[in-house]
């Protein structure tokens, strides 16, 4: 779990470096509603790459789901009481500002937890080793078996055995 507070931890210093970025477009551009759909936006990505990441290095979501909560809370104290967070939601409490930061936030980290990850296997293998294997037996299938015709195929049960399970194998 230590990896996935660390994942949390770069995670939330890039939600930091949206937030000034953010800011600074502010100043420049003026207040608009450009810039708090784009910070807001970005942390849905930021919080679904964080549970992506996560997963990656723990193995699994219900060992990444401490990363997703380090960025959501960071993602919610900075939108809602950061440095001059009154400029991007002038019209806004703090609060519901932090509220809306933050779901948004453990949304896209929601996802990141619970999308399909093919880089699952990318934990270190003393996380691997903690995991359960699973037995993938091969089912019997039917091969065609042609009676002269091109459109008329049958299929015949294969009575071969199968060579014996296969065994799905992490980190090997």
């Amino acid at each position: 779990m230590a990896r996935a507070w660390a994942v949390g931890v770069a995670a939330a210093l890039i939600a930091v470096l949206l937030y000034e970025s953010a800011l600074a477009w502010v100043s420049i551009m003026g207040p608009a509603i450009l810039p708090p759909l784009f910070l807001l936006l970005s942390y849905v990505v930021i919080g679904a790459a964080t549970g992506h990441a996560a997963v990656s290095l723990t193995g699994g979501p219900n060992r990444a789901w401490p990363a997703v909560v380090v960025v959501a809370v960071v993602g919610a104290v900075l939108i809602g009481w950061g440095r001059n967070a009154e400029l991007l939601h002038p019209a806004m409490a703090a609060l519901p500002a932090a509220l809306g930061g933050g779901a948004c936030t453990a949304v896209g980290g929601w996802l990141g937890l619970v999308l399909p990850n093919a880089y699952r296997s990318a934990a270190p293998s003393s996380v691997l080793a903690q995991l359960k294997t699973v037995e993938l037996r091969a089912r019997p299938s039917a091969r065609p078996v042609s009676d002269g015709g091109r459109h008329h195929q049958r299929r015949a049960p294969v009575t071969e055995p199968a060579d014996g399970p296969d065994i799905l194998e992490f980190g090997s």
